[in-house]
C-alpha cells in the first residue's frame, strides 16, 4: 500500500509526524510511505528511516502553476493508495481530487469535504492525528518519536566536538526563536550563563547555532568569549551534539523535540502552556512555562532555581 502524506509546517512539526510514519509502517506489512513537506523542512527526514520519498513543496506561499502541476504529475506517477493532508485549502484539495488517488483523507472544512473522500473535526490545539488514522484502520496509542542518526553524522560531530575541546561532558544552550518566532532575551541568557560558569566552571559550556539562532549566538559569544560555539550542517548533527550534552536548555522548537527523542536531560521553555506532545511520560524534560504568555516573562532566576534543583 502506498500512503502519501501532505505536511506542512517546519521542522518541529515533521519531527513530531514521525509516530505517525511509524505507525503506518507497524499497521501494514506492504506500506510505503512517502511525504510532501517545505523545502526547509525536508532535511528532518534525514533521520527517518521509515519515508520512501520526500517531496518539497511549499504550502504557504503562491506557488506558481508550473509547481501545482508538477505536483500533481508526481502524484499521478508514484500512483498511492492513500493519501492523508493535514491542509485545508482549496488548492490543494483539488489537486488532490485530480490527482487520481482513490483514498484521501484529511480534516473537515473548507473544500476538503467537497473534494477527498472522507474528512474528521479537527481538534483544537496541537494534536496526534488519531482520528484521520482511523480512517484506515490504524488504532493504537501514539508510538514515541525516535530518529535514526547517519554515521557520517556522527562522525562529524566527533571531530567537532575534539576540535572545541569538548571530550567530556558539556551543557549545551539553544538560543534560537521559538516556532512563533520570539526568542529568549539575550540578556537573561547571558544571566543563566554566567551563573553557570560562576558555579560549574570546569562544565564546559557550549552553543548550539543553527541559522536560525545565529544573532543570539553570536551576541552570546561576543559577550563571553570562553563559550564553545557548535555550527551543525544537518538535523543529524544537531541530533548527535544533543546527545553527547549532559544537559539541554532551550526554548521550544525542533532541538527540544530532539532531546525527547533521545531521552536527553532538558529544560525546556515555554511562553505558553504547550509542551509537546511526544514528551508525555517523558521523566528527563523539566518544563518551565512563562505565567505571561511570552518567553521574557521567564526570570532567569527561575531558570537557574529550575537547574539547580534537578541537579542536586
Amino acid at each position: 500500500m502506498r500512503v502519501l502524506a501532505l505536511v506542512p509546517g517546519e521542522m518541529e512539526t515533521q519531527l513530531s509526524f514521525f509516530p505517525v510514519i511509524k505507525q503506518i509502517k507497524d499497521s501494514f506489512d506492504d506500506a510505503e510511505v512517502s511525504v510532501v513537506a517545505p523545502p526547509s523542512a525536508t532535511a528532518m527526514y534525514q533521520l527517518s528511516t521509515g519515508v520512501t520519498e520526500v517531496v518539497p513543496y511549499s504550502f504557504g506561499i503562491r506557488n506558481s502553476p508550473a509547481d501545482w502541476a508538477n505536483l500533481l504529475g508526481i502524484l499521478r506517477d508514484r500512483e498511492f493508495d492513500v493519501v492523508l493532508t493535514l491542509t485545508d485549502s482549496w488548492s490543494m484539495a483539488l489537486l488532490l481530487w485530480l490527482s487520481g488517488v482513490p483514498t484521501r483523507l484529511g480534516y473537515g472544512g473548507s473544500a476538503n469535504d467537497l473534494l477527498l473522500t472522507a474528512t474528521v473535526p479537527r481538534s483544537p490545539g496541537p494534536s496526534y492525528p488519531n482520528d484521520l488514522l482511523k480512517l484506515i484502520n490504524v488504532t493504537g496509542a501514539a508510538p514515541a518519536v525516535s530518529v535514526n542518526v547517519p554515521r557520517k553524522d556522527l562522525s562529524a560531530v566527533d571531530a567537532m566536538r575534539q576540535g572545541a575541546g569538548l571530550t567530556a561532558g558539556y551543557v549545551l544552550i539553544y538560543p534560537g526563536p521559538n516556532p512563533s518566532g520570539t526568542v529568549y532575551p539575550t540578556e537573561s541568557w547571558l544571566a543563566i550563563l554566567q551563573d553557570f560558569q560562576q558555579r560549574q566552571p570546569d562544565l564546559p559550556l557550549a552553543l548550539l547555532q543553527t541559522d536560525e539562532a545565529a544573532p543570539q549566538t553570536t551576541a552570546l559569544a561576543t559577550a563571553m568569549p570562553g563559550l564553545k560555539v557548535l555550527r551543525p550542517e544537518t538535523p543529524g548533527q544537531t541530533a548527535a551534539l544533543i546527545a553527547a550534552a549532559n544537559l539541554l536548555v532551550t526554548v521550544e522548537g525542533y532541538p527540544l523535540g530532539l532531546a525527547i527523542a533521545l531521552n536527553v536531560y532538558t529544560l525546556g521553555l515555554f511562553a505558553a502552556n504547550s509542551t509537546p506532545l511526544s514528551a508525555e511520560g517523558n521523566n528527563r524534560l523539566v518544563a518551565l512555562t512563562s505565567t505571561t504568555g511570552a518567553l521574557d516573562g521567564i526570570a532567569p532566576d527561575q531558570v537557574l532555581k529550575k537547574i539547580w534543583s534537578e541537579a542536586s
